[in-house]
């Protein structure tokens, strides 16, 4: 009788210690995952800043265009938002790589609309290219800021606006029609004088 409690007994501490081996695993995982399933969240004195719309043009650029942006900063209450300091982060995404134009100055035009301009450069990504704010890069001056996710025209509140572009890949060489376009006049005028110099030269020596 006395063996089998001593058993019983070593047994259940056995089971308690990988309980407690367990439980201590599992505690320490804990924080882990919170963090990782954490949103990104911006500093706000009790208002958010927001993206209505992100609207960029021309649609198709290489490098050296200029291509200009608008975006709409806005409050819940779709009243606009004037930005403080006047500055603005930018994400260019596309299968080749992205470029991330940081405190980008901005235009205001007016009811919180501004207008970001971008030299496309060697080290922009090319082909399909989708332009975002920056989360959080946005704003009033008052301790508000937004968005609290990087937005595109994608996921912005208005439906009409578009800021994808296609850069370098659209571009093409320019057509035959537009070369002769270009240069069919100077050629006409070339080739008329070269056949009147050989004229003249027939004939003086037609003369002798």
């Amino acid at each position: 009788m006395v063996a089998i409690v001593t058993f019983w007994t070593r047994l259940m501490r056995k089971q308690w210690t990988v309980a407690f081996v367990m439980l201590l695993l599992f505690g320490s995982a804990m924080p882990l995952a919170a963090a990782a399933s954490a949103k990104p969240s911006c500093p706000t004195a009790g208002k958010i800043v927001s993206i209505h719309y992100v609207d960029s043009n021309p649609k198709s650029a290489a490098v050296g265009t200029t291509v200009t942006t608008l975006i709409a900063v806005r409050y819940p209450d779709e009243s606009p938002v004037t930005l403080s300091p006047q500055t603005i982060s930018f994400r260019w995404v596309g299968a080749a790589g992205e470029k991330i134009v940081e405190n980008a100055p901005v235009v205001g035009l007016a009811h919180g609309d501004y207008r970001y301009e971008q030299k496309v450069g060697d080290d922009f990504p090319t082909g399909t290219v989708t332009i975002f704010v920056v989360a959080c890069s946005c704003s009033d001056g008052q301790g508000n800021y937004g968005p609290i996710t990087d937005v595109s025209s994608d996921s912005s509140e208005r439906l009409e606006d578009n800021s994808r572009i296609e850069i370098g890949a659209t571009m093409q060489q320019p057509a035959a029609q537009d070369m002769l376009a270009a240069y069919g006049v100077p050629m006409v005028i070339a080739i008329v004088a070269i056949l009147a110099v050989l004229l003249l030269v027939l004939r003086r020596r037609k003369k002798k």
